[in-house]
Protein backbone atom coordinates (compact mmCIF):
# COMPACT_ATOMS: atom_id res chain seq x y z
CA UNK A 1 0.00 0.00 0.00
CA UNK A 2 1.66 3.50 -0.93
CA UNK A 3 2.09 6.43 1.06
CA UNK A 4 -0.79 8.16 -1.17
CA UNK A 5 -3.50 5.35 -0.03
CA UNK A 6 -2.24 5.07 3.68
CA UNK A 7 -3.03 9.50 3.70
CA UNK A 8 -6.41 9.13 2.08
CA UNK A 9 -9.18 10.79 4.86
CA UNK A 10 -12.22 8.91 5.51
CA UNK A 11 -15.21 10.39 5.21
CA UNK A 12 -17.57 9.94 8.21
CA UNK A 13 -21.01 10.94 7.54
CA UNK A 14 -23.98 9.38 9.53
CA UNK A 15 -26.26 7.16 7.91
CA UNK A 16 -29.55 9.17 9.38
CA UNK A 17 -29.86 13.23 10.79
CA UNK A 18 -32.80 13.93 12.53
CA UNK A 19 -33.91 16.72 15.00
CA UNK A 20 -33.01 15.07 18.26
CA UNK A 21 -29.66 14.28 17.09
CA UNK A 22 -27.32 15.55 19.67
CA UNK A 23 -25.41 17.18 16.59
CA UNK A 24 -28.55 18.24 15.03
CA UNK A 25 -29.53 20.70 18.13
CA UNK A 26 -26.64 21.85 18.69
CA UNK A 27 -26.65 23.25 14.86
CA UNK A 28 -29.87 24.38 15.54
CA UNK A 29 -29.64 26.10 18.73
CA UNK A 30 -25.91 27.92 17.74
CA UNK A 31 -27.48 29.65 13.85
CA UNK A 32 -30.52 31.00 12.57
CA UNK A 33 -29.25 29.86 9.02
CA UNK A 34 -31.06 26.95 8.04
CA UNK A 35 -29.79 23.63 8.33
CA UNK A 36 -29.38 21.03 5.25
CA UNK A 37 -27.82 18.47 7.38
CA UNK A 38 -24.28 17.27 8.53
CA UNK A 39 -21.21 16.46 6.65
CA UNK A 40 -18.46 14.55 7.58
CA UNK A 41 -17.14 14.72 11.46
CA UNK A 42 -20.74 15.92 11.98
CA UNK A 43 -20.30 19.64 10.45
CA UNK A 44 -23.37 21.62 9.83
CA UNK A 45 -24.28 22.49 5.61
CA UNK A 46 -26.46 25.09 5.95
CA UNK A 47 -28.15 27.72 3.62
CA UNK A 48 -26.33 31.27 3.26
CA UNK A 49 -27.60 33.95 5.58
CA UNK A 50 -28.87 35.78 2.88
CA UNK A 51 -31.81 34.94 0.65
CA UNK A 52 -30.26 33.40 -2.42
CA UNK A 53 -32.54 30.58 -4.14
CA UNK A 54 -32.27 27.41 -3.59
CA UNK A 55 -32.90 24.39 -6.52
CA UNK A 56 -33.30 20.73 -5.19
CA UNK A 57 -32.78 18.29 -7.80
CA UNK A 58 -33.41 14.50 -7.31
CA UNK A 59 -34.40 11.32 -9.22
CA UNK A 60 -37.88 9.74 -8.20
CA UNK A 61 -37.71 8.54 -3.93
CA UNK A 62 -34.78 11.24 -4.04
CA UNK A 63 -35.85 13.10 -1.45
CA UNK A 64 -37.09 16.24 -3.01
CA UNK A 65 -40.10 17.35 -1.01
CA UNK A 66 -38.69 15.93 2.62
CA UNK A 67 -35.64 18.37 1.71
CA UNK A 68 -38.41 21.41 0.82
CA UNK A 69 -40.53 20.25 3.61
CA UNK A 70 -36.81 20.93 5.85
CA UNK A 71 -36.23 24.00 4.44
CA UNK A 72 -39.81 25.08 4.45
CA UNK A 73 -40.21 24.11 8.08
CA UNK A 74 -37.42 26.50 9.32
CA UNK A 75 -37.88 29.34 7.40
CA UNK A 76 -41.48 29.12 9.37
CA UNK A 77 -39.78 28.58 12.39
CA UNK A 78 -37.77 32.08 12.19
CA UNK A 79 -40.73 34.19 10.86
CA UNK A 80 -40.45 33.96 7.63
CA UNK A 81 -43.67 33.60 5.20
CA UNK A 82 -44.19 30.40 2.95
CA UNK A 83 -46.15 30.56 -0.30
CA UNK A 84 -46.32 26.72 -1.83
CA UNK A 85 -46.60 26.32 -5.56
CA UNK A 86 -47.55 22.76 -5.92
CA UNK A 87 -50.35 21.63 -9.00
CA UNK A 88 -50.24 18.29 -8.11
CA UNK A 89 -53.84 18.13 -6.30
CA UNK A 90 -54.43 14.75 -6.01
CA UNK A 91 -50.94 13.86 -4.54
CA UNK A 92 -49.63 16.91 -2.85
CA UNK A 93 -46.78 17.18 -1.72
CA UNK A 94 -47.11 19.58 1.56
CA UNK A 95 -50.03 18.88 3.52
CA UNK A 96 -47.98 19.06 6.41
CA UNK A 97 -48.35 22.58 5.70
CA UNK A 98 -52.41 23.26 5.84
CA UNK A 99 -53.51 26.10 7.41
CA UNK A 100 -50.10 27.05 9.41
CA UNK A 101 -49.77 31.09 10.15
CA UNK A 102 -47.37 31.81 7.91
CA UNK A 103 -48.11 29.66 4.67
CA UNK A 104 -50.17 30.24 1.87
CA UNK A 105 -50.89 27.13 -0.50
CA UNK A 106 -51.55 27.81 -4.15
CA UNK A 107 -52.52 24.85 -6.54
CA UNK A 108 -54.64 25.90 -9.15
CA UNK A 109 -52.52 26.96 -12.32
CA UNK A 110 -54.69 30.04 -13.09
CA UNK A 111 -53.87 30.89 -9.53
CA UNK A 112 -50.80 30.78 -9.63
CA UNK A 113 -50.10 32.65 -13.07
CA UNK A 114 -51.93 35.55 -11.37
CA UNK A 115 -49.67 35.31 -8.21
CA UNK A 116 -46.48 34.99 -10.09
CA UNK A 117 -46.92 38.32 -12.00
CA UNK A 118 -48.58 40.02 -8.90
CA UNK A 119 -45.59 38.98 -6.85
CA UNK A 120 -43.19 40.49 -9.88
CA UNK A 121 -45.06 43.69 -10.03
CA UNK A 122 -44.86 43.65 -6.01
CA UNK A 123 -41.32 43.11 -6.79
CA UNK A 124 -41.31 46.47 -8.80
CA UNK A 125 -43.16 48.70 -6.59
CA UNK A 126 -42.28 48.00 -2.92
CA UNK A 127 -38.61 47.97 -2.02
CA UNK A 128 -38.08 45.37 0.78
CA UNK A 129 -34.15 45.57 2.33
CA UNK A 130 -33.31 42.61 3.15
CA UNK A 131 -32.96 41.82 6.92
CA UNK A 132 -34.56 39.75 9.46
CA UNK A 133 -36.73 36.81 8.86
CA UNK A 134 -39.77 38.08 9.44
CA UNK A 135 -39.36 40.54 6.25
CA UNK A 136 -38.69 37.55 4.23
CA UNK A 137 -40.59 35.04 1.67
CA UNK A 138 -40.11 31.96 0.73
CA UNK A 139 -41.73 30.99 -2.51
CA UNK A 140 -41.65 27.22 -2.73
CA UNK A 141 -41.98 25.51 -6.15
CA UNK A 142 -42.71 21.62 -6.02
CA UNK A 143 -42.44 20.40 -9.30
CA UNK A 144 -40.89 23.13 -11.05
CA UNK A 145 -40.99 21.59 -14.92
CA UNK A 146 -44.78 20.57 -14.56
CA UNK A 147 -45.39 24.42 -12.85
CA UNK A 148 -43.72 25.46 -16.64
CA UNK A 149 -45.69 23.83 -18.62
CA UNK A 150 -48.93 24.36 -17.00
CA UNK A 151 -47.96 28.52 -16.80
CA UNK A 152 -47.23 27.66 -20.97
CA UNK A 153 -50.56 25.33 -21.48
CA UNK A 154 -52.87 28.13 -19.24
CA UNK A 155 -51.48 31.31 -21.54
CA UNK A 156 -51.99 29.14 -24.94
CA UNK A 157 -55.51 28.15 -23.84
CA UNK A 158 -56.53 31.59 -23.01
CA UNK A 159 -54.83 33.95 -25.06
CA UNK A 160 -54.69 31.79 -28.33
CA UNK A 161 -53.66 34.66 -30.08
CA UNK A 162 -50.77 36.26 -28.19
CA UNK A 163 -47.71 37.13 -29.80
CA UNK A 164 -45.73 37.50 -26.73
CA UNK A 165 -42.30 34.88 -26.48
CA UNK A 166 -43.19 32.77 -23.89
CA UNK A 167 -46.23 32.82 -21.13
CA UNK A 168 -46.15 36.06 -18.75
CA UNK A 169 -46.31 34.14 -15.49
CA UNK A 170 -42.96 32.17 -16.94
CA UNK A 171 -41.36 35.55 -17.95
CA UNK A 172 -42.43 36.85 -13.77
CA UNK A 173 -40.93 33.72 -12.66
CA UNK A 174 -37.71 34.42 -14.60
CA UNK A 175 -37.74 38.06 -13.17
CA UNK A 176 -38.53 36.32 -9.70
CA UNK A 177 -35.48 34.42 -9.50
CA UNK A 178 -33.02 36.81 -10.85
CA UNK A 179 -33.97 39.74 -9.08
CA UNK A 180 -35.91 38.48 -6.34
CA UNK A 181 -33.20 37.93 -3.70
CA UNK A 182 -32.21 42.11 -3.32
CA UNK A 183 -35.93 42.17 -2.33
CA UNK A 184 -35.89 39.95 0.89
CA UNK A 185 -37.50 37.20 -1.61
CA UNK A 186 -36.32 33.78 -2.17
CA UNK A 187 -37.42 30.68 -4.17
CA UNK A 188 -36.61 27.29 -3.55
CA UNK A 189 -37.48 24.96 -6.07
CA UNK A 190 -37.74 21.17 -7.13
CA UNK A 191 -36.83 19.47 -10.31
CA UNK A 192 -34.21 18.00 -12.27
CA UNK A 193 -33.53 21.01 -14.65
CA UNK A 194 -33.07 24.63 -14.00
CA UNK A 195 -36.13 27.30 -13.67
CA UNK A 196 -36.26 29.50 -17.03
CA UNK A 197 -32.67 31.55 -16.64
CA UNK A 198 -32.45 35.55 -16.75
CA UNK A 199 -30.93 36.82 -20.02
CA UNK A 200 -28.54 34.03 -20.44
CA UNK A 201 -27.10 34.05 -17.02
CA UNK A 202 -25.85 30.21 -16.12
CA UNK A 203 -27.73 28.37 -13.48
CA UNK A 204 -25.10 28.74 -10.80
CA UNK A 205 -26.00 32.70 -10.80
CA UNK A 206 -29.84 31.85 -10.46
CA UNK A 207 -29.38 28.84 -8.15
CA UNK A 208 -26.95 29.62 -5.30
CA UNK A 209 -27.36 26.43 -3.43
CA UNK A 210 -28.26 23.39 -5.69
CA UNK A 211 -28.74 20.16 -3.80
CA UNK A 212 -28.72 16.88 -5.70
CA UNK A 213 -29.68 13.32 -4.63
CA UNK A 214 -28.96 10.20 -6.82
CA UNK A 215 -27.14 12.57 -9.02
CA UNK A 216 -25.34 10.99 -12.07
CA UNK A 217 -23.31 12.49 -14.89
CA UNK A 218 -26.45 13.48 -17.09
CA UNK A 219 -27.92 15.62 -14.00
CA UNK A 220 -24.95 16.97 -12.92
CA UNK A 221 -24.72 18.37 -16.23
CA UNK A 222 -27.75 20.34 -16.49
CA UNK A 223 -27.86 20.98 -12.93
CA UNK A 224 -23.99 22.27 -11.70
CA UNK A 225 -21.79 21.79 -14.92
CA UNK A 226 -18.81 23.11 -12.98
CA UNK A 227 -18.53 20.90 -10.45
CA UNK A 228 -15.63 18.14 -12.52
CA UNK A 229 -15.01 14.92 -11.95
CA UNK A 230 -19.20 14.00 -11.18
CA UNK A 231 -18.84 12.52 -7.48
CA UNK A 232 -20.19 9.34 -6.70
CA UNK A 233 -23.83 8.82 -5.73
CA UNK A 234 -25.01 6.99 -3.24
CA UNK A 235 -28.22 4.82 -2.49
CA UNK A 236 -28.41 5.45 1.06
CA UNK A 237 -31.68 7.34 1.68
CA UNK A 238 -30.53 11.09 2.70
CA UNK A 239 -27.29 11.24 1.29
CA UNK A 240 -27.21 14.20 -0.85
CA UNK A 241 -24.50 16.49 -2.12
CA UNK A 242 -24.53 20.52 -1.87
CA UNK A 243 -23.04 22.79 -4.68
CA UNK A 244 -21.94 25.87 -3.07
CA UNK A 245 -19.64 28.33 -4.18
CA UNK A 246 -18.63 26.24 -6.98
CA UNK A 247 -17.93 22.92 -4.60
CA UNK A 248 -19.83 20.09 -3.55
CA UNK A 249 -20.00 18.81 -0.39
CA UNK A 250 -21.22 15.52 0.40
CA UNK A 251 -23.82 15.23 3.68
CA UNK A 252 -26.94 13.37 5.08
CA UNK A 253 -29.68 15.69 4.85
CA UNK A 254 -31.81 16.58 8.20
CA UNK A 255 -35.22 14.27 8.23
CA UNK A 256 -38.35 15.70 9.64
CA UNK A 257 -41.35 13.88 9.62
CA UNK A 258 -44.61 15.80 8.73
CA UNK A 259 -45.59 16.03 12.41
CA UNK A 260 -42.01 17.65 13.43
CA UNK A 261 -41.89 19.88 10.74
CA UNK A 262 -45.50 21.54 11.57
CA UNK A 263 -44.65 21.57 14.73
CA UNK A 264 -41.10 23.12 13.99
CA UNK A 265 -42.98 25.51 12.00
CA UNK A 266 -45.21 26.57 14.28
CA UNK A 267 -42.23 27.20 16.92
CA UNK A 268 -43.61 24.87 18.87
CA UNK A 269 -40.96 21.74 20.54
CA UNK A 270 -41.82 18.29 19.16
CA UNK A 271 -42.08 16.17 22.03
CA UNK A 272 -38.94 13.51 21.18
CA UNK A 273 -36.90 17.38 21.18
CA UNK A 274 -37.35 17.93 24.32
Amino acid sequence: MTSAQTSMPIEALRRSVHLVDAPTVHALQRSDRILLGLADADRPVCLPSEPANVLVAAGGGGGTSTMIRTIAAQALHHGAHVDILDIDIRRPSHTWAASLAGVQVHNRISDIHTFLIGMLDRLRHEYVTPGSWERRRILVIEHAERLLYGLRQHWALTQPDSQLDDAPGVEALSMLLAAGHHNNLQVVAGGTRSLPPHLGTSIGDVFATRVLAYAGQTLWTRVAPEVWPVPPYSVIPGRMHAVQFGRATRFQALYLTEPQARAWARGTVPREYR
